[in-house]
């Protein structure tokens, strides 16, 4: 009875400390495989354990104690936390935000930490990986604990992006990726959300070339998810709340808008120009787009906890 007992209790620790999608349906090698790509762009090969130890050595600077699957959730923790005390993520993006302006999240973790190493000492730092990220945060803002606060991002906030590179119905393809920048911050009570400079991935979902016999060129863009300062991934779509401000943009913009027309189905924004005329929306051409839904996020300020 009592071995029932403590099975029972072990089953229920192990439930409440692992991620659910590894108990569920993902698998140890799936949530290695996982954390290997956010860290380094790549899995590894070899044993498990022996990946497991590498990934620990390289982040904690010794081999970390437990079963397999808490030790691969508290790597995913250290990595992806998005609470204010921050895991791996967090602080790059608050220290590479703080430094350059922008926020490169579509980079491996290790990727950015070395390049952010190098534009601050000259040459990528020896030791572990935590304790690397937590003296470049001192470097950069004094402390490695900022101001911060949940809040609620209501859905159909505003948000203003730029492409990155033009995009055009005569040479862009379906699939094709398209970069862009968040153009001003987007603030929640005073608290910084998403800074400006946040990077983020769009995908080509629609393209149509003009045709001779005066058929319009059209593109259809999808912005995906932009990643906010605490690395909680925020949707965007361009529905009625954008659609009316990016009317008013065009009657501000006169000339530089005439002709683009941004505009639904929901996630899309869609470029039109003169019958018969391939369309172009042009590298940074700012227009907004809008949150899918109301979702809970950190807001920072940029001082000390302690403040």
């Amino acid at each position: 009875m009592k071995k029932s007992i403590a099975i029972v209790l072990a089953f229920l620790l192990l439930s409440a400390l692992v991620p659910q999608g590894v108990l569920a349906n993902v698998t140890p090698l799936d949530s290695l495989t996982e954390v290997e790509n956010i860290l380094y762009g790549s899995s590894r090969t070899g044993a498990l354990l022996e990946r497991i130890e590498d990934v620990e050595t390289d982040i904690y600077g010794s081999v970390q104690e437990g079963a397999v699957l808490l030790r691969i959730a508290r790597i995913q923790k250290f990595l992806t936390d998005t609470g204010g005390t921050g895991g791996l993520q967090l602080f790059l993006n608050l220290a590479e935000w703080g430094f350059s302006s922008t926020m490169s999240t579509q980079l491996p973790f290790l990727q950015r930490l070395e390049e952010l190493e190098v534009v601050l000492y000259g040459t990528v730092q020896e030791g572990f990986i935590a304790k690397r990220a937590e003296e470049l945060m001192e470097a950069i803002w004094g402390t490695t604990k900022l101001d911060v606060k949940q809040v609620t991002l209501p859905a159909r906030t505003l948000v203003k992006i730029a492409l990155l590179e033009t995009v055009d119905s005569a040479n862009n393809q379906i699939g094709d990726p398209v970069l862009y920048r968040v153009a001003e911050d987007v603030m929640v009570d005073g608290r910084i959300v998403i800074p400006a400079g946040t990077i983020a991935n769009g995908t080509v979902a629609e393209v149509t070339s003009a045709g001779r016999l005066g058929k319009d060129g059209r593109i259809l863009l999808e912005f995906n998810r932009v990643t906010a300062l605490d690395g909680t991934l925020i949707g965007l779509k361009v529905d009625e709340t954008a659609t009316q401000r990016n009317k008013s943009l065009e009657l501000a913009a006169g000339a530089s808008m005439a002709g683009i027309v941004l505009l639904g189905p929901v996630g899309l924004v869609g470029g039109y120009f003169i019958k018969g005329k391939d369309v172009a929306i042009e590298k940074n051409l700012q227009f907004y787009v809008e949150t899918t839904k109301a979702i809970n996020v950190s807001g920072f300020h940029f001082r000390p906890a302690s403040y």
